[in-house]
């Protein structure tokens, strides 16, 4: 597969790339003490028609990184959701080759998003190797207010003026 130059990279994501952080706040009702859980999600992401996979397929050897996936609806679908591929890979090709358009305040923003929760997802606890289900994750309170004020800032710069379906949701895609 031929490798991209790092240029072209960056204007095709300054046009079609996507940096987005997902929230998710659920309060068991149920439970005596009516415990919170907060779900943080990370991802960086490109979406095209079917019919350009080829290019995504480029940029993702190019980036080492990632999976390729075709929906429903005839779109493929470039994503990094690993938060070690971001971290190690997606960012600092980023840091390293500036964004030119506005996208480049949306970068900012989800880069001090991904170290947060790549700092926080570091300390996980009750995680085993090879075991699934819950992980209980600490979060430090001031971290969870930041990460929640990220969120709301990339939601102006987008202007989504209509809340999301998901109750609890506060998601912006960038």
């Amino acid at each position: 597969m031929d490798i991209l130059p790092e240029e072209y990279i960056v204007g095709f994501v300054d046009g079609e790339g996507c940096f987005s952080i997902n929230f998710r706040k659920d309060v068991r009702h149920e439970r005596t003490n009516k415990p919170i859980y907060y779900s943080w999600k990370i991802q960086f992401s490109i979406v095209l028609r079917k019919d350009d996979i080829e290019i995504l397929k480029r940029i993702r050897a190019t980036l080492d990184c990632g999976s390729i996936s075709i929906g429903e609806r005839g779109f493929a679908r470039y994503q990094v959701t690993d938060v070690r591929e971001l971290y190690e890979k997606i960012m600092p090709f980023f840091e390293k080759n500036n964004l030119q358009a506005k996208k480049r305040f949306d970068f900012e923003l989800w880069k001090e998003a991904l170290e947060i929760i790549f700092r926080t997802k570091r300390k996980e606890i009750n995680a085993r190797p090879g075991v699934s289900g819950f992980v209980k994750t600490n979060w430090i309170k001031e971290d969870l207010e930041r990460l929640e004020s990220i969120n709301q800032e990339l939601i102006g710069l987008r202007q989504i003026l209509k809340p999301h379906k998901w109750v609890g949701n506060r998601s912006s895609a960038l």
